[in-house]
């Protein structure tokens, strides 16, 4: 009998803040996940950048101050977009998930996402994980309420 196989599992967690608005009082919560990106497999102490799962989101988006000069990514040539106001171009970026199995990464993966131009107007945005890379690489989401965390399992 063939022995089940056995799915990369990374963290999501949960980052929830109350806001008020007049006599209201509410929750706003976003998913978090924290990637590694870069050229070559990064070292177990190179720092994992914090994005954010955007389930509403198809594509994923590298704002423009994370990678200028940082990351390096592949334009699709002659393809544009625009997310929240700015232009950005179309392009594939490797990255690497952590896992809790050794080797405890996974990857390089490659990633199609909005390389932002420039960046809009006020506090700086974290990239946004779209539903592209799910679709693209048969990853699964798994959400419990909170405070628990959830998983991205790959197979």
């Amino acid at each position: 009998m063939a022995s089940p196989s056995t799915q990369a599992r990374t963290l999501v967690g949960w980052s929830i803040r109350s806001i008020s608005l007049s006599e209201i009082s509410l929750s706003v919560a976003r998913l978090v996940v924290r990637l590694y990106f870069g050229t070559a497999p990064p070292d177990p102490k190179s720092v994992r950048e914090p994005c954010w799962l955007d389930t509403g989101a198809p594509l994923s988006v590298v704002p423009f101050h994370l990678h200028h000069q940082r990351l390096v990514w592949r334009p699709v040539p002659g393809v544009t977009m625009s997310w929240a106001g700015q232009p950005c171009d179309l392009g594939h970026i490797d990255f690497w998930l952590p896992t809790d199995e050794p080797p405890f990464l996974r990857g390089p993966l490659s990633l199609l996402a909005e390389f932002a131009r420039s960046d809009p107007p006020g506090p700086p945005d974290r990239i946004l994980l779209g539903l592209e890379f799910f679709l693209t690489h048969g990853a699964e989401l798994q959400l419990p309420l909170p405070p628990r965390d959830g998983s991205i399992l790959l197979p």
